[in-house]
């Protein structure tokens, strides 16, 4: 299939395929790229399409302590050097007719068991852009006791067995400082949180 999008500032879209279709979507593009002498080349790629996705930190500044997700992971699993297992800042699709901040309340309510009422927008950045299409919008979202609704755990409906962990902001510094932080967005929201309310991490 020819696409007809057209030239790019310097790039040409010449075709699209899918590739397979499941739980994702993989396709294949062919591109022609212009550099600044007028010389083109093409190259084929391919990549992962995905919808975009929000990932929060749901944190009680109170106890400066933050609730992440513990979940099985197939890829990490598959690497063979990993148990599979990783603990992360809920995360989710927004959905059909939701907005990000919509999302990132349902998802904090569905993993860890939380309402969240204030949301502070943190970045929206790309996961994996040499291999994927998913952009991640990233909140910051304080809570206290009285906002835990129920014990969290995820959607069996979904397949998640998510154990919901209470961390010190202290100890996620620490691995952050030492480099054990291994989930991206995790990192970035905890980096993010250290910068706009250091006093929390003392």
């Amino acid at each position: 299939m020819t696409d007809t999008e057209g030239r790019r500032d310097g790039v040409r879209i010449l075709a699209r395929r899918t590739l397979y279709e499941g739980f994702s979507r993989y396709c294949e593009m062919d591109v022609e790229e212009r550099s600044a002498d007028g010389a083109t080349h093409v190259l084929s790629r391919e990549f992962q399409t995905r919808a975009d996705v929000i990932a929060v930190l749901p944190y009680d500044p109170h106890r400066a302590i933050a609730l992440l997700a513990r979940q099985l992971r197939v890829p990490l699993l598959a690497r063979g050097d990993h148990d599979g297992y990783l603990a992360e800042a809920p995360a989710g699709y927004i959905d059909a007719g939701e907005d990000a901040g919509t999302a990132a309340r349902r998802e904090a309510a569905e993993e860890v068991g939380v309402a969240l009422a204030h949301l502070e927008p943190a970045g929206t950045v790309f996961s994996s852009p040499g291999a994927m299409t998913e952009r991640i919008s990233l909140f910051l979202a304080p809570f206290s006791a009285a906002d835990r609704r129920h014990d969290g755990g995820g959607l069996a409906h979904e397949g998640e067995r998510i154990e919901v962990l209470e961390v010190p902001l202290a100890d996620l510094a620490a691995e952050a400082d030492a480099g054990r932080l291994a989930d991206a967005k995790t990192l970035i929201l905890v980096q993010a949180l250290r910068l706009r309310r250091p006093g929390l991490f003392a």
